[in-house]
């Protein structure tokens, strides 16, 4: 079992991400408690999430919604680290 660091982000709907890189995967909780993985990630999908001036919420809807496959997680983030 591999441990992600999960990042607090500036979102009204998005509480943090984290990202593999061995695995191109982007992981997301979301404020509800909802956890989710996208996978084939470009690393530069994550590093976008990152800039503080960037809306993550709009950049996820434009940009990682529907445009790569995914799957819901049990919610398993603690401290702010997902044990995948």
């Amino acid at each position: 079992m591999k441990e992600i660091k999960m990042i607090t982000v500036n979102s009204s709907q998005i509480d943090s991400i984290g990202y593999d890189a061995t695995t191109m995967t982007l992981y997301i909780e979301f404020k509800k408690g909802s956890v989710y993985s996208y996978v084939n990630v470009p690393i530069e999908k994550y590093n976008a999430m990152l800039i503080p001036t960037m809306s993550v919420g709009k950049y996820f809807f434009a940009e990682i919604k529907g445009k790569f496959e995914y799957l819901k997680l049990p919610n398993t983030v603690i401290d702010k680290k997902i044990e995948v």
